[in-house]
């Protein structure tokens, strides 16, 4: 089967490999498309690291001497089933966290079947949509509270469908005009240019002057956090979604911001299993609301490819191409 594997810095090719054996507590799916999560994916194609050090590709897992898979989000059909499953059958259209390749096997604890009433290109999302929710449940806000959005990538972009979802009123906040066109669509209440003049009193006179009683950063850059803290109202939250792999541009903790009495929160990682919102659970809720038209998830989806060309939206990402939002890989 064919796969996609990081060879070393920018540098993307595909290599033959066995189809994986079934183990009796998982599942062999077929995947129909792939996810690229424009962040993480870039950050893994760059070869730059989460340490100072340059040895972790991510929280917990080294760079590894061979080559490394990339991706997380996979729908496709089941072609086996293991032994010690009882819930899935053969031909089950699901999600699972698959990298980019032909075929993937995903322990079926952590595969969820997907409704009719969710497409495939709507459901390889699952992943990338429960970063923005995970981030957004980080900040609990409360029924109507204000949340602007810094970064409007897809992981900014989930964030804002959930805000419509759940009844936030939002701000969507990013320098391109093409990503404030998609979270517009996606039923954002505003959306800003930060470069514009007045940009911060804007946020902060739509909020009825007090600011944002929620700020998601998403956009990966210490310019974001710091836009981040001049919108959020005294008392309130910022979470920081986005990896950030370079020090500190500004002093958080220096004059204006310590007088903002702010809270700081990092979001990274489901909950442990045990807790309400873990991750399938999580999913779950994402599936109802897109198949009753709560979660507005269509317009983030920019761009289809063959499997063939990722080496090529690899590329076109590494070199700035902020059009490609949502990019579905297509295997068959």
């Amino acid at each position: 089967m064919k796969r996609l594997v990081i060879t070393g810095p920018r540098q993307a090719s595909f290599d033959d490999v066995d189809i994986p054996d079934c183990p009796p507590d998982g599942l062999l799916v077929r995947a129909n498309v792939t996810a690229v999560s424009t962040g993480t994916e870039i950050r893994v194609y760059r070869y730059i690291p989460v340490d100072e050090d340059g040895e972790w590709l991510h929280g917990g897992v080294r760079f590894p001497d061979g080559p490394i898979e990339n991706g997380y989000s996979m729908v496709g059909e089941v072609v086996e089933v293991g032994s010690d499953v009882e819930d899935f059958q053969v031909g089950d259209r699901v999600f699972c966290a698959g990298t980019h390749k032909e075929y993937a096997v995903s322990p079926a604890r952590d595969t969820l079947k997907l409704p009719d009433e969710v497409s495939d290109e709507q459901g390889v999302f699952l992943n990338i949509l429960g970063v923005g929710q995970l981030g957004l449940r980080h900040g609990e806000p409360n029924p109507g509270e204000n949340v602007a959005i810094v970064g409007l990538g897809v992981i900014g972009l989930s964030a804002i469908a959930f805000c419509s979802a759940f009844g936030f009123r939002t701000v969507g906040i990013d320098y391109s005009q093409s990503r404030r066109d998609v979270a517009d669509a996606m039923r954002a209440d505003l959306v800003l240019d930060p470069a514009d003049d007045g940009f911060t009193q804007r946020v902060i006179e739509f909020f009825d002057g007090r600011g944002a009683d929620l700020v998601l950063e998403t956009a990966s850059v210490w310019p974001a956090i710091q836009t981040s803290l001049e919108i959020v109202r005294q008392d309130g939250v910022v979470v920081v979604v986005a990896r950030h792999t370079d020090s500190p541009t500004f002093n958080l903790v220096g004059h204006p911001y310590m007088t903002t009495r702010y809270t700081l929160r990092a979001s990274l990682g489901y909950r442990p299993n045990e807790l309400r919102w873990n991750r399938m659970n999580s999913m779950k809720l994402t599936t109802r609301l897109i198949a009753n038209g709560s979660l507005p998830v269509d317009p983030m989806i920019t761009h289809e490819f063959g499997w063939a060309d990722l080496p090529d939206v690899y590329a076109r990402l590494d070199q700035g191409d902020s059009d490609i939002l949502g990019a579905v890989i297509r295997w068959r």
